[in-house]
């Protein structure tokens, strides 16, 4: 019975994030910040990551999404009569897969061997979210999602050798989402 309190709470909760998400639209600086995937990486990434087992960081993950999908576009459907079903598609497919994200992120902090190199994974999506990169320049689009990199990287800490390591390798997999066409699945 506590587990499914606990589980409400968290559909509940994330109902009412998704409904104050919608109201921070015409805010100015936080309707540019959560319109874009960097927070959301973040978010999840911290839920998975101090979750105490890895079915909770699965399930509380996906709840998490689910209900704010929810309290979204219901809000969006109240203040408007309608709403984005090609949008709304999309991000319910980011939630359904959000519980296998969860999985690695968890493994990627508290995995003994795995917290050498799997934080590199939502470190470099973060990283490639906040640069700009060609063959010649470096440019950083978005201060807030190298904030949210650097926020990551407290996440994972566990000492200076093992940072290092997950730095290098996220720039790694940074230039491997650039290069690719999955970075434009990212983006959209």
């Amino acid at each position: 019975m506590k587990k499914l309190v606990v589980l409400l709470a968290w559909l509940i909760g994330s109902i009412l994030f998704g409904i104050a998400t919608k109201l921070l639209d015409s805010v100015p600086f936080f309707g540019d910040v959560f319109t874009r995937m960097g927070i959301w990486v973040l978010i999840a990434t911290a839920i998975a990551a101090y979750s105490k087992t890895v079915v909770r960081a699965a399930v509380h993950t996906f709840l998490f999404f689910l209900g704010m999908l929810i309290g979204y576009y219901m809000y969006s459907a109240h203040l408007f009569g309608v709403y984005s079903t090609i949008d709304m598609k999309y991000w319910g497919a980011v939630a359904a897969f959000t519980p296998f994200l969860a999985v690695v992120v968890w493994y990627a902090k508290n995995g003994r061997c795995l917290a050498s190199f799997l934080p590199a994974l939502p470190m470099g999506l973060m990283l490639s979210l906040s640069l700009g990169i060609g063959f010649f320049y470096l440019h950083v689009n978005y201060l807030e999602e190298f904030i949210m990199y650097i926020i990551l990287c407290a996440i994972f800490y566990r000492n200076f050798k093992q940072l290092t390591m997950v730095i290098i390798l996220s720039v790694m997999v940074t230039g491997v989402i650039e290069l690719t066409p999955l970075y434009w699945f990212f983006i959209f």
